[in-house]
C-alpha cells in the first residue's frame, strides 16, 4: 500500500512518500483475523524511532519528534475518504494520507 506523509507527518516520517507491504505486516502480527486494519499500521508506524537531525560540527544532536506523536493528532484518508475507525480493512492498493491539524488564514 502507498502512504504519503503530509506536513509534520512527513517531517517526523523522514519522508513524504512509502510503500508498505501488508502481507509482511500481517506476518508479524499474530492478533490478526487474515487481514490489515488502519490500527495495525499506526501501530507500525508509531512504533519507530524519532529521525536524529544530522550532526554538524559539535553541535548537540536534537532528536524531532517521534511519528507516534505525531499520528495521534493526525487524520487519516484511504483512498481519498476519512478514515478514523482504526479496525477498518486495508487492501494492498489501498492509499493512506495521513494529515495532521492544519493552521493558517
Amino acid at each position: 500500500m502507498r502512504i504519503r506523509y503530509f506536513a509534520a507527518a512527513a517531517q517526523a516520517a523522514g519522508t513524504h512518500e512509502e510503500h508498505l507491504d501488508l502481507d509482511e505486516l500481517l506476518a508479524g502480527t499474530p492478533d490478526h483475523d487474515g487481514e490489515a486494519t488502519l490500527g495495525h499500521v499506526l501501530e507500525l508506524l508509531s512504533a519507530r524511532e524519532p529521525i536524529a537531525a544530522p550532526a554538524s560540527g559539535d553541535l548537540l544532536v536534537r532528536r524531532a519528534t517521534s511519528l507516534g506523536t505525531v499520528l495521534l493528532r493526525c487524520s487519516f484518508l484511504v483512498n481519498g475518504v476519512s478514515a478514523q475507525d482504526h479496525s477498518r480493512a486495508l487492501k494492498p492498493t489501498d492509499e493512506l494520507d495521513i494529515l495532521p491539524p492544519f493552521a493558517g488564514g
